[in-house]
């Protein structure tokens, strides 16, 4: 009996050993591995930190390359034009002025609003700028508050990034940053959030004036849609009732060439042409 009660003890101090073997095992491993993890954490935020320290010094390069193109475009005098189109797209007009500007090898700018989405990814594959003119258009609600701007802001954004991947950071006031279509402690703190969020807002400083009425006739189009400035932000329109716009592209084109343009798409590092400014820098 004394030898069968001390093989159960012997027995079980083995498994006490074991059991505390395995408990030490496990602790030591569960301690190496996260020491590993810890080193591999700490790796991948060095990683992150080197990354972004990269990261800044290019976009410091790129836009002080970018500050120097334009500074030195302008000592040469060399005449710039930006062709845009609000209110689109639509489907009886965007597609013959995509046509027209693929035929003569020249890029647009496209500040769209919330119809026809399918239609935006050809735009930017086309090699064209798509930019932001609220998704509703309504004065009433974009400008109703400045949360009530960005909603619309960017309802229109987020249907441009599903459609076509860009995320856009170019927009467009309805009616121009001089519209009074909106109070002035509105505007202007719509505007300082712009640039907080890195919005840069494009206006115009030549107007074809088509939106003065529909089918207006493309002499006065062509007329007032060719201004004799060194850099030129033409407002067009491609609704769709401008028919008439469509039709004056052609020869407004021709007549910018003709001045020796070049043309450009608007960019956040683009001149701005704005009637109300943006600050550099939000307050």
């Amino acid at each position: 009996m004394k030898k069968i009660i001390g093989g159960i003890a012997l027995i079980l101090s083995l498994a006490g050993l074991g059991y505390s073997g395995f408990t030490i095992y496990g602790a030591a491993k569960g301690a190496l591995e996260k020491k590993s993890l810890n080193k591999q954490i700490t790796e991948l935020k060095d990683k992150k930190v080197k990354t972004e320290a990269s990261l800044k010094d290019v976009t410091e390069k790129n836009n002080k390359l970018k500050k120097e193109y334009n500074q030195l475009r302008e000592q040469r005098g060399i005449k710039v034009v930006y062709l845009t189109f609000d209110d689109g797209p639509t489907p009886n007009n965007t597609p013959k002025i995509l046509d027209i500007l693929k035929k003569n090898n020249i890029k647009g700018t496209f500040f769209v609003i919330g119809q026809n989405p399918d239609m935006y990814k050809r735009i930017v594959d086309e090699g064209h700028a798509i930019a932001i003119h609220t998704y509703s258009h309504e004065y009433k609600q974009v400008y109703a508050s400045v949360d009530a701007f960005f909603a619309d802001l960017y309802k229109l954004r987020d249907l441009i990034k599903e459609k076509t991947g860009v995320d856009p950071k170019v927009t467009r006031f309805p009616g121009g940053s001089s519209t009074t279509r909106v109070s002035k402690p509105i505007k202007q703190a719509i505007i300082n959030r712009l640039t907080k969020e890195g919005y840069v807002y494009q206006d115009w400083n030549c107007d074809s004036t088509d939106a003065s009425g529909n089918k207006v006739p493309v002499e006065k189009l062509v007329k007032n849609g060719v201004c004799n400035v060194r850099e030129v932000n033409l407002l067009m329109h491609d609704a769709y009732a401008k028919t008439t716009t469509v039709e004056a592209l052609q020869k407004i084109i021709d007549a910018y060439k003709a001045k020796g343009y070049i043309f450009e798409t608007l960019t956040v590092d683009s001149p701005k042409f704005q009637h109300v400014k943006q600050p550099e820098s939000a307050n």
